[in-house]
């Protein structure tokens, strides 16, 4: 049911409230140098190695180690004895083990995006892995999520009410990742009995994540083949890892619909050097269909400038032919900046965007929603059911902020973050504005589990206000 526009925030009172919200955030920075607040997590009086000799704990008091669904040959992180494998006929040394390992993850939310009527679920998704280690480069990896078909009305879900569908049962063993990834120079040693020859290039093959520049210009599991040289030296470059992909399978365009008339060709690189680090990727896609071809580059810099991390990064789109909802015409500029606070591990962190045109992304999956999802949790997907992430996280002629603060307890068993974040539209056409304020919570209740608690109140220009809350329990084994 479709509710009628209710005009509540203004153009105007979106930049008051980001004002306000910006004198809160920063009064509170001035109160914490101030030492009234800060930090909000636990903090660590001593700030330098002791010149005391401490005796290393023996195994049997660090605790025991958790172990996976089943492993079989030399235990994952397990002490005593390798097993001495055998050798293969073209010179290698395998030493097999399989070890399957899983994570859980169930949920009750409820949400309300100010345009239909509020929705209550209960959704559950399994990630269940089978890995089969060969060396310490050479591994087969089988991955399936048996309750979830991957789309955000078709997960495995118990409805407490109608707006979005009846419950479903999503059984399914639909292989989501399946690859084979080694190393040239380790998979055939007698090529290179000296270990002289630049034979060390890695490989892959096989359905796999596929994720550059954070998830903004790419994050989509794919079926490629890959090719990736590291440790290149070159003049001012400490290192250099170039890959080579061919993609030629479950392309999810920027619709989020697989388009297997799609290929994938991508060019990505990471530049080492003394003051940062610099990425270059480009992907090109060819599509079959009308109006899908697609051009997309992304370049960042990650570095420290005084006490702050930074990253910035532009990432664009280009169409072919006509915009359409595969891909179109526009540049996402995005930078983050964040804090450590002194004697503590709490973050502060300010990011922001603005978008020219109409970015969209070479490849994404339908359920981790858009490119702004990196830039903070108020615009990230749980990728969990229909409660998708609190304000829009595409880039159409859009610019906002991230303004938030994690702080951590008992040794990051337990941590909050508390964010404010808006988004304006800039385009002339169309005004939607939108600011949110939202909290995360996360505790280490047992050994394997979680607990996760999200709410989220979101002011939006011509709609209701919006609001959300998540109680999700994580299980790993």
């Amino acid at each position: 049911m479709t509710r009628p526009p209710n005009a509540r925030l203004t153009p105007l009172n979106f930049i008051l409230v980001c004002f306000l919200a910006a004198i809160l955030i920063f009064g509170s920075a001035t109160a914490v140098f101030a030492g009234w607040l800060y930090p909000l997590g636990e903090t660590r009086e001593k700030t330098q190695f002791s010149e005391e000799h401490i005796q290393l704990k023996a195994p049997s008091d660090t605790g025991n180690r958790p172990p996976l669904i089943y492993e079989g040959g030399d235990l994952f992180l397990g002490s005593g004895n390798l097993y001495e494998g055998f050798e293969t006929p073209w010179g290698a040394v395998w030493q097999p083990q399989l070890w399957v390992f899983a994570t859980v993850r169930s949920a009750v939310y409820t949400f309300d995006d100010g345009v239909t009527d509020p929705s209550a679920e209960w959704g559950t998704r399994v990630d269940l892995y089978g890995n089969i280690q060969l060396t310490g480069t050479e591994k087969i990896l089988i991955g399936f999520r048996p309750l979830d078909r991957n789309r955000p009305d078709r997960f495995t879900r118990v409805t407490f009410n109608d707006n979005r569908g009846d419950d479903k049962e999503e059984f399914n063993l639909d292989v989501r990742t399946l690859f084979f990834e080694g190393d040239l120079g380790s998979l055939f040693p007698g090529l290179d009995k000296a270990g002289v020859k630049p034979l060390d290039y890695g490989f892959t093959v096989g359905r796999q994540l596929l994720q550059y520049q954070e998830g903004i210009l790419l994050n989509d599991e794919v079926d490629v083949v890959g090719l990736v040289r590291n440790n290149v030296r070159l003049p001012f470059v400490s290192n250099l890892r170039t890959s080579l992909v061919y993609g030629w399978n479950e392309i999810g365009r920027s619709n989020a619909e697989d388009n297997d008339a799609a290929k994938l060709i991508g060019f990505f690189n990471s530049i080492d050097t003394q003051v940062s680090t610099f990425s270059l990727d480009a992907v090109y896609i060819p599509d079959e269909e009308k109006n899908g071809d697609g051009y997309y580059l992304g370049l960042s810099a990650i570095q420290r400038i005084g006490h702050f991390n930074t990253a910035f990064r532009v990432n664009g789109s280009l169409a072919d032919n006509a915009d359409s909802a595969k891909v179109a015409d526009g540049v996402l500029f995005s930078s983050e900046i964040s804090y450590t606070p002194h004697r503590s591990d709490d973050i502060v962190y300010f990011n922001t965007f603005a978008s020219v045109g109409n970015f969209t992304q070479a490849g994404r999956e339908p359920v981790v929603g858009g490119p702004l999802g990196a830039l903070g949790i108020l615009f990230a997907s749980p990728s969990l059911g229909n409660f998708g992430s609190e304000l829009n996280s595409f880039a159409d002629e859009v610019a906002g902020f991230a303004l938030g603060y994690e702080a951590f307890w008992d040794n990051h068993r337990r941590s909050l973050t508390l964010e404010v974040a808006g988004r304006a539209d800039i385009s002339a056409d169309n005004s939607f504005d939108a600011l949110a304020v939202g909290f995360e919570f996360r505790q280490r209740l047992l050994q394997r589990l979680q607990l996760q608690v999200d709410a989220h109140r979101s002011f939006q220009e011509s709609r209701d206000d919006g609001f959300g809350t998540r109680v999700e329990l994580q299980y790993q084994f």
